[in-house]
């Protein structure tokens, strides 16, 4: 069992239970968001449009599966380090102009995707700069242990100082 390479599988099946959840109250939403706000959404959409009752069904019993087989790696690991980014930092908003940029971006977050599917801990710790942009690790933990999760990034910042926001 490998959480990177379940984690690209894991992703599609977020992403079917969101946009399901998410496509009912869209039009509500999308009058709520400054304009251009909307092109991410609406790009997910077309890339995972709702599924009917027993699509949403199935990504239900595969989250609970998957759920299960984290919990009983991560019971017996210490918290797991892990790419925030898998990829090289993107200029921001890169997700949004279109298909190749929402795919690049949405791949790279798999693990991100996965650890909010599952339900765990996950802390984002800034470790620098590549290229001037931004880059990262998250410490992952087992359900219920923030503090472990929040330890383990404290124990990072004080190896690397805590990096300032780019302002």
């Amino acid at each position: 069992f490998s959480l990177d390479v379940e984690a690209a599988g894991i992703a599609a099946v977020y992403r079917t239970l969101i946009m399901t959840e998410f496509a009912g109250q869209w039009p509500a939403i999308k009058s709520l968001l400054a304009p251009g706000g909307e092109r991410y959404i609406e790009l997910s959409m077309q890339r995972q449009p709702p599924v009917g009752l027993a699509g949403y069904l199935q990504a239900t019993a595969t989250r609970f599966g998957v759920q299960r087989q984290w919990a009983q790696i991560l019971a017996t690991t210490p918290p797991i380090l892990g790419p925030g980014f898998p990829e090289p930092p993107v200029v921001p908003g890169l997700e949004s102009t279109g298909p190749e940029g929402w795919e690049l971006v949405a791949n790279a977050m798999r693990l991100c995707t996965a650890t909010s599917l599952v339900g765990v801990p996950a802390v984002a710790v800034p470790t620098g700069l590549v290229d001037g942009l931004p880059s990262g690790v998250q410490v992952i933990g087992q359900m219920y242990r923030e503090d472990l999760c929040l330890e383990a990034a404290e124990a990072i910042e004080l190896r690397l100082g805590v990096l300032t926001p780019i302002g």
